[in-house]
């Protein structure tokens, strides 16, 4: 995998990032990094600068993680923006000595609807490319959802570059996982932060994992959508480095 780093301590976050992003999700808390601290954020396998193993399988992601994880020096922060949260805990079920705490950026708890939609065949596939994989859907489906972000972010705008066949298949991956009863067993500390204008099912989602995540914590970023690092890095940074 591409990974690029920011910062240059010795302190380690691991930032990994969400469905249709790549490293540059981190880019803007490069402002706020303690000088001790380094953040490690890779392209997952098909996004960016790093190719993809076929087939796409969560476990073989989680494992190249995982192995990013084992060649640091000491325990590493993971911060997981959306899904790049879930592959977050997934790594922490095999490396969970290597990790010394979890930031999870606005988890969903389960596939809403509207995503779900989306990998459901035949139509899923025409509703998939009408929407993300066209530069007119996008700027729609962006404009429908101004209440959940700021007026300086785009959810639909990582979309542009990206390889949709493997956005897709990403999807299709996630919608697989069995859900949160999966991570009962951790006892890393994970901290639940959400945007205060953010999707409902987002919102939903915090009591879901508090029922099964042993040691978890939450905390609202208020005026913030669901691009918590686009739009209050400053808010976010302090729970990343803080502690």
């Amino acid at each position: 995998m591409f990974v690029a780093e920011y910062g240059s301590g010795r302190k380690v976050v691991l930032g990994i990032h969400g469905w249709g992003g790549d490293h540059q999700t981190f880019a803007p808390l490069q402002r706020w990094i303690p000088y001790d601290w380094t953040i490690i954020a890779p392209d997952l396998p098909g996004y960016g600068r790093s190719p993809l193993p076929m087939p796409l399988e969560i476990e073989k992601v989680a494992k190249s993680l995982a192995l990013l994880i084992e060649a640091q020096r000491g325990k590493v922060v993971i911060v997981g923006s959306c899904s790049g949260a879930l592959l977050g805990l997934e790594t922490a079920l095999l490396v969970p000595n290597h990790i010394q705490r979890i930031v999870a950026l606005d988890l969903f708890a389960y596939m809403p609807w509207y995503f779900r939609f989306f990998v459901t065949e035949p139509v899923g596939s025409i509703a998939y490319r009408l929407t993300f994989a066209s530069r007119i859907g996008r700027a729609i489906v962006n404009a429908a959802l101004q209440s959940r972000r700021t007026q300086q972010s785009n959810l639909m705008e990582s979309f542009s570059d990206k390889d949709h066949a493997v956005t897709r298949a990403y999807l299709k991956a996630l919608s697989l996982l069995p859900g949160p009863q999966r991570y009962a067993t951790l006892n890393i500390p994970v901290t639940l932060v959400w945007g205060e204008r953010t999707f409902a099912a987002v919102r939903r989602s915090v009591a879901i994992w508090r029922q099964y995540l042993r040691n978890a914590k939450a905390c609202c970023i208020g005026g913030a959508g669901h691009l918590l690092l686009d739009e209050a890095p400053e808010k976010v940074a302090p729970l990343i480095f803080g502690e």
